[in-house]
């Protein structure tokens, strides 16, 4: 004859499960945080030995390269450098600050050379912590 399992046991169990899952969803949480922030020129050095994995590269907008089609909502553009250069390719809306010359962030993973952005992030200019600093006088 099987014994019923009691209630304090039937909670314990319930609540071993419910930690065990709060720990798996902080353990996936945390790898997902640790992304990868890479300078471009440590990108295109490290391209085979990265793979697929979700990046996160700095660089700098290089001159001339953007390339905006409002229609299909397609933005290209080459990030440069201090050595190499990495081509961006991101389906989304246009950052209102993307221009020549800027430092982006760009959020997204390596394809046959190209960086398929999921995120384009523009550092504030500098004349806007110019404004800043003479506004605290």
């Amino acid at each position: 004859m099987v014994k019923p399992v009691s209630t304090k046991k039937k909670l314990a169990i319930a609540i071993a499960v419910v930690l065990a899952g709060i720990a798996y969803l902080a353990v996936l949480g945390f790898q997902s945080a640790k992304t990868y922030y890479l300078s471009v020129d440590q990108t295109v050095a490290q391209a085979e030995r990265l793979g697929d994995r979700f990046l996160r590269v700095n660089g700098k907008v290089s001159p001339g390269t953007i390339d905006w089609e409002a229609k299909t909502v397609t933005l290209r553009f080459v990030m440069q450098g201090e050595e190499t250069s990495l081509p961006v390719l991101y389906r989304g809306v246009k950052p209102d600050l993307l221009r020549d010359d800027v430092d982006v962030v760009v959020e997204g993973r390596l394809q046959e050379g190209v960086l398929v952005a999921e995120r384009v992030l523009v550092k504030c200019p500098s004349k806007y912590e110019a404004a800043g600093q003479q506004a605290r006088r």
